[in-house]
């Protein structure tokens, strides 16, 4: 099952049908395919000690260790953009990247 995930991940396929049932849930509310405007937000989540020292961090705000997860939407709720990053990047930093 994950080898035909890879498959399709590596292909575009995800994106494409992601992009396109947003666009017909979209259409289905009235508006239309593409938003005009957007929502970011990020959040600071544990990890399991096995996740890899390169890829953690720590956020002093929030005294997490751990990954930040970066998550754009669109005015209904729906997935445009996420962007990972260890928690100890600053927000300014990491909400550059799913922005562009």
């Amino acid at each position: 099952m994950y080898w035909h995930f890879v498959g399709w991940h590596d292909a575009g396929t995800v994106i494409q049908v992601h992009d396109a049932l947003r666009a017909q849930v979209r259409r289905t509310e009235g508006r239309s395919e593409e938003p005009s405007a957007g929502l970011i937000d990020s959040q600071s989540v544990r990890t399991a000690a096995t996740v890899p020292a390169a890829t953690r961090g720590f956020d002093a705000d929030k005294k997490v260790k751990g990954c930040k997860r970066f998550l754009v939407t669109d005015t209904l709720g729906l997935l445009l953009a996420v962007h990972v990053t260890a928690s100890g990047v600053q927000d300014h930093d990491g909400a550059k990247r799913p922005l562009l």
